[in-house]
């Protein structure tokens, strides 16, 4: 028996449809059994092999994050200046972090929240608690929903277009398989570009020095 562990999860949403798709990304926010990123690769091959069609199937996906984003945001966003405050100190102290240290964090995430919202949602594991973030910083609502939305959109669409596209391109049944290859290609693109950004700042921070001297 072919061990396939995504591809079963894929055939149980399947029966549920775009619902199911909504549902999934929706709960993926709050109870992350498996990555995103290889949900979304699956749901991108499901929509290769015809289960559902690619721009419903990206649309579904993309509701459900944004729903589930904002759905953590308002329930933060709830507790209140007076505790967010109290809990946004507690969790420094937790990380060392001194109260003015705090502040200017705060005075800072307000000023580049757009920057940051949509960031964030680009970041592995970290795309999950950022709206709780912002919600304790006491973030400006439609402008962060807004760039979480953006960013929901890229990450999403990324990942779903990979899967969609290495289903045409890889030969093989086994849905486990294509999603971790496809997951490989990603991840050594993104070591790449890493790599280079890491070069190019390193060339730069020379010749700002000579020409500041």
């Amino acid at each position: 028996m072919e061990f396939d562990p995504v591809g079963a999860i894929m055939a149980w949403i399947g029966a549920y449809g775009l619902v199911g798709l909504l549902a999934v990304a929706l709960a993926e926010r709050f109870v992350p059994v498996i990555p995103s990123y290889g949900l979304l690769l699956a749901v991108g091959i499901g929509a290769a092999d015809e289960a559902w069609s690619l721009p419903a199937a990206f649309l579904s996906t993309v509701a459900g994050g944004i729903l589930g984003c904002a759905a953590l945001f308002y329930a933060l966003r709830g507790l209140g200046v007076a505790r967010s405050t109290r809990l946004l100190n507690r969790a420094g102290r937790l990380f060392g972090m001194s109260v003015d240290r705090i502040e200017q964090g705060t005075v800072s995430f307000r000023r580049n929240q757009t920057t940051l919202a949509f960031a964030l949602q680009l970041v592995p594991t970290v795309r999950l608690f950022a709206p709780a973030f912002a919600a304790l910083l006491r973030g400006n609502s439609r402008s962060f929903l807004a760039a979480s939305a953006a960013g929901v959109a890229v990450w999403n669409g990324l990942f779903v277009g990979v899967g969609y596209f290495a289903s045409h391109s890889l030969e093989t049944a086994n849905t486990t398989i294509l999603a971790l290859t496809a997951l490989g290609c990603l991840l050594g693109a993104e070591a790449a570009l890493f790599w280079i950004a890491r070069r190019v700042r390193a060339r730069r921070t020379p010749s700002a020095a000579i020409c500041e001297t």
